[in-house]
């Protein structure tokens, strides 16, 4: 005989059923979702982790490409400015080094209190060189000289430029009256007792030179040492020329502005 407390037990067991299978049917999707998650996520990681060595792997070429091009263009820049401070026909450097040497040159003659000394040096009657034997055989003049003062430089701080015409600077760093006076007077004998090979022959060829040598003062400027270098070169040329002299002033005088206007004359 059924009686109510069974009834009611098997309508319980029938209510609880279809929430037993939804549980089950949820607590299976939920874990199938949590795997596939986790997948997908390992996954994900995995293609990131590719994707940036890829990508470093790609930046370290880029970075080392740009290097080697960054490289190259450094040296094309050096090679260039290298080429724009020479002098092109007598190889040596040229007027606007020397502007740019001596003033970097003064400055640390100033700062270290070590002597700086510069030389200014003509090709004597070099206007007749041109006149009686061409201008090819003056080229040829000049870089023999230039090459010659290049050749008796021995210090790598030392520097020939091509001031302008036959005229050539040398600036001679931590170097005193003494030493710049040998100097000049070692290249002057030089070239005096080798004549040049031109065109037309071996040619005999002299110089004249002044010197100058300080520590550059805190009011001293280039133009000081150029001017007082340029005053003893003045001096040489009207002194016999091919002869070396040696200027001791400090700081040139006005009446340098009267030498220049000579020394235009008497170099020709």
């Amino acid at each position: 005989m059924i009686t109510i407390d069974r009834l009611e037990q098997w309508l319980a067991t029938i209510t609880l059923y279809p929430v037993h299978f939804l549980l089950c049917s949820l607590l299976s999707f939920s874990l199938g979702a949590a795997i596939c998650a986790f997948v997908v996520y390992r996954r994900q990681l995995h293609w990131q982790r590719e994707t940036a060595e890829r990508l470093e792997d790609s930046i370290q070429t880029r970075t080392f490409e740009l290097q080697v091009a960054l490289n190259e263009l450094a040296d094309k820049n050096r090679i260039l400015e290298e080429q724009n401070t020479l002098d092109a026909m007598s190889g040596v450097r040229n007027r606007a080094y020397f502007d740019k040497k001596i003033q970097a040159e003064l400055k640390r003659s100033r700062r270290e209190q070590r002597p700086l000394a510069i030389v200014m040096l003509d090709i004597d009657h070099f206007k007749q060189i041109n006149d009686n034997h061409g201008h090819l055989a003056g080229d040829a003049v000049i870089r023999g000289v230039a090459q010659r003062i290049q050749d008796l430089l021995k210090r790598s701080s030392d520097y020939v430029c091509r001031y302008g015409g036959e005229e050539f600077a040398l600036i001679l760093p931590n170097t005193d009256a003494e030493g710049v006076l040998a100097l000049a007077e070692q290249i002057r004998h030089n070239i005096a007792e080798q004549p040049f090979d031109t065109e037309i022959g071996a040619l005999a060829v002299h110089i004249s030179a002044g010197c100058f040598a300080s520590i550059a003062g805190s009011e001293m400027v280039s133009t000081d040492f150029i001017h007082a270098a340029d005053q003893a070169l003045y001096l040489a040329k009207t002194s016999g020329r091919n002869q070396v002299k040696l200027s001791m002033a400090a700081v040139v005088e006005a009446t340098a502005v009267a030498v220049e206007g000579t020394h235009d004359e008497l170099v020709n």
